[in-house]
């Protein structure tokens, strides 16, 4: 539908346009960033309705099939942006502007409550551009506007710097820093229910060295992430949150040998060390954990039209308050894209995992879910994508169990490396065993990108 938009100013002035729609937007944005910083709030879900991936770029294939190259993926030389160059660096600036009705803002059982929403999505991109080693920047906001519910506006902000030293041909060494400021969404089951969605910051760091000897890959690293969170405004007395803040240390180790080309079996360890701040929650419970992941499995490439890993393994984590059980069981996942034709990508994820929890009673929940996504290029400058997914949470220590399905189907059209329009529909329905607790909501939402 988007082939059929007629506006002959856009096509006249493009660069102009983008400059123009760029520069006020960016004023815009610094302008409610700075008059609202004090009430900052985010809602559940939308903070990824004009996510990123739906406006990748990646040219129809001539011949054969570049390796590995996806629809999303592969370059567009007449439609990517060029970026600016400043010495050894390339900068991206852009700016996503778009509306999206949500039927059900609250994620409630019942009683929906329905409204528009209006956002504004700078970001500055900056990348190295050197034959060696690579440094990438990343400066980012997400502010949006509740049309009836103006308890529910919110302004996301995160920053975030990675890069990597080539020590030699067989050594790497990549880190990593970031910060954001977000919000627990309305779905989230940690959500107490306040007036305005709990606000809370995440600092990240992480460090890893991968090191291949002929066959055999060695590599080893961790992540430390440490969370904060606001207490949550209510009608009455604000909603304690300090005994959720918390610390988690997660160290890796991997060994991977290469039976053939392309063809590579490893085996991966993953720790996870979880320490509050609060020796006991408000609720008397002791929170912090420890665990691990023992996995093996095989990373595989099948003439780059399909390719992907795939592992089992078993998992463990134990917590310090002895009213919780220990988790044990085993780990299944997998990540597979498959190219059946140079206009298709269709792609497969499978993972499981435990997920941390601050209800009453519970230590969190183990989580199943299975994702399938097609991408098909129905033009040269319209992408086509859908999703289906569904999650299985099995919560430990209360009777709550939930299968939650999930649909979603877009289109992009790249009208030129300066612009993109798109739309996006999102349906999510979750079958609880707990009390109102089922959710139906739809999601519709439109976007113009402005980019250079």
């Amino acid at each position: 539908m988007w082939g059929k938009l007629s506006c002959p100013d856009l096509r006249v002035a493009p660069t102009g346009l983008a400059l123009s729609v760029l520069g006020l937007g960016l004023s815009l944005s610094i302008g409610v960033l700075s008059a609202t910083a004090a009430n900052a709030q985010i809602v559940p879900d939308n903070r990824n309705i004009f996510d990123s991936d739906l406006q990748r770029r990646g040219s129809v294939f001539d011949s054969d099939i570049p390796r590995g190259e996806t629809v999303r993926s592969r370059a567009r030389p007449e439609l990517d942006a060029l970026g600016v160059r400043g010495g050894g660096f390339l900068v991206f600036p852009s700016l996503t502007t778009g509306v999206s009705y949500n039927d059900n803002i609250f994620a409630t059982d019942g009683n929906e409550t329905d409204d528009f929403i209006f956002q504004l999505q700078p970001e500055l991109d900056i990348r190295s551009d050197w034959n060696n080693h690579e440094v990438v920047l990343n400066v980012g906001g997400d502010v949006g506007f509740f049309a009836d519910n103006t308890d529910e506006n919110f302004q996301d902000v995160r920053l975030s710097a990675a890069g990597r030293l080539d020590v030699k041909r067989s050594t790497a060494v990549r880190g990593n820093i970031g910060f954001a400021r977000e919000h627990e969404e309305r779905s989230d089951p940690d959500d107490v229910g306040g007036t305005e969605p709990t606000i809370f910051r995440a600092f990240d760091a992480g460090a890893s060295v991968r090191h291949q000897f002929n066959r055999v890959s060695i590599s080893g690293g961790g992540a430390i992430r440490y969370l904060d969170y606001d207490d949550t405004p209510t009608a009455t007395v604000d909603i304690n949150n300090d005994d959720r803040d918390r610390l988690v240390v997660s160290p890796s180790v991997r060994v991977g040998y290469e039976i053939v080309p392309e063809y590579e079996a490893f085996v991966r360890v993953d720790g996870e060390f979880t320490r509050y701040e609060s020796n006991r929650d408000d609720a008397g419970f002791q929170r912090d954990s420890e665990g691990f992941d023992i996995v093996g499995g095989a990373a595989v490439d099948l003439t780059g039209l399909l390719f992907g890993d795939f592992f089992v393994g078993y998992r463990q984590r134990h917590f310090e308050d002895s009213r919780y059980d220990t988790l044990r069981g085993p780990v299944v996942g997998s990540k597979l894209t498959w190219i059946p034709t140079g206009l298709t990508t269709v792609t497969l994820d499978i993972n499981s995992e435990i997920v941390e929890s601050t209800q009453t009673g519970s230590s969190g929940y183990q989580s199943t879910a299975g994702t399938v996504g097609v991408d098909h290029e129905l033009l040269r400058n319209l992408i086509l994508g859908g999703e289906a997914s569904i999650r299985y949470d099995d919560y430990e220590g209360i009777s709550r169990e939930e299968i939650n399905y999930g649909l979603g189907i877009s289109a992009d059209y790249l009208w030129n490396r300066y612009l993109t329009l798109g739309a996006a529909y999102n349906f999510r329905y979750r079958e609880s065993d707990a009390a109102n607790q089922d959710l139906i909501r739809n999601i519709v939402s439109v976007f113009l990108k402005a980019q250079l």
